[in-house]
């Protein structure tokens, strides 16, 4: 077994950086290469959404209403009064994660998109999305840290939650699709750095490390 792969079973917390930093650079890139030019991809969709019907309009504007940045505040205030009543710092780590990826949304203020009707904020990223991504990707973590066997249908889950909201947005005229796209690029690349900062992503399996360490022994 050589060097490189010796660190990458003792250190796959690095390739999960990696691949955030990559998420939120790429979610640079589209900001910046949309922000003044409206991609054919947004005016075809936004054009397909508007012939949709009231009745999507009308389901649309439900899940807008349910999967709202309300949702992300109700749970960083949940997570954060956990933490003060039974010190878990486990909770506490989750708080923070869940305000940091959720924080990404200040980056509209950068990119100043305009929206698809008139409205008095900017576009990208969505702050429905954003919002929503940012919980989805914190309840995920924590299943992965405090119930693994249900992981497949948390991620099941959080990502239906997301791309509901994501079509919700569009069906409502409220965003162009790559608003959407960029805000869950931006969550979800933020949220694995800064989950490596705070230590919440899990250590490899037992099983394993104990692989690699017998590896190191016959080499």
């Amino acid at each position: 077994m050589d060097e490189s792969d010796d660190r990458t079973h003792r250190h796959p917390a690095v390739i999960a950086v990696l691949i955030g930093l990559a998420l939120a650079l790429a979610s640079l890139v589209l900001g910046l290469s949309v922000r003044r030019e409206v991609p054919a991809l947004d005016r075809d969709l936004h054009l397909a959404a508007a012939d949709l019907g009231p009745a999507f309009t009308h389901a649309a504007t439900v899940i807008s209403f349910v999967l709202s940045p309300g949702l992300a505040t109700i749970a960083v205030a949940s997570l954060a009064l956990r933490a003060l009543l039974s010190r878990d710092g486990l909770v506490l780590r989750a708080a923070v994660l869940l305000a940091v990826s959720w924080s990404t949304v200040l980056a509209r203020y950068g990119y100043e998109r305009v929206r698809p009707i008139e409205y008095p904020k900017w576009a990208y990223p969505s702050g429905h999305v954003t919002a929503v991504t940012a919980v989805a990707f914190t309840g995920v973590v924590l299943v992965v840290r405090l119930a693994r066997r249900h992981l497949r249908h948390a991620v099941a889950l959080a990502a239906t939650a997301v791309a509901l909201t994501a079509a919700s947005r569009v069906v409502l005229e409220m965003h162009w699709f790559t608003d959407t796209a960029g805000a869950v690029l931006a969550v979800v690349g933020t949220g694995l750095v800064t989950a490596h900062v705070l230590r919440l992503l899990p250590p490899p399996p037992a099983g394993a490390a104990a692989t690699a360490a017998g590896r190191r022994v016959e080499t």
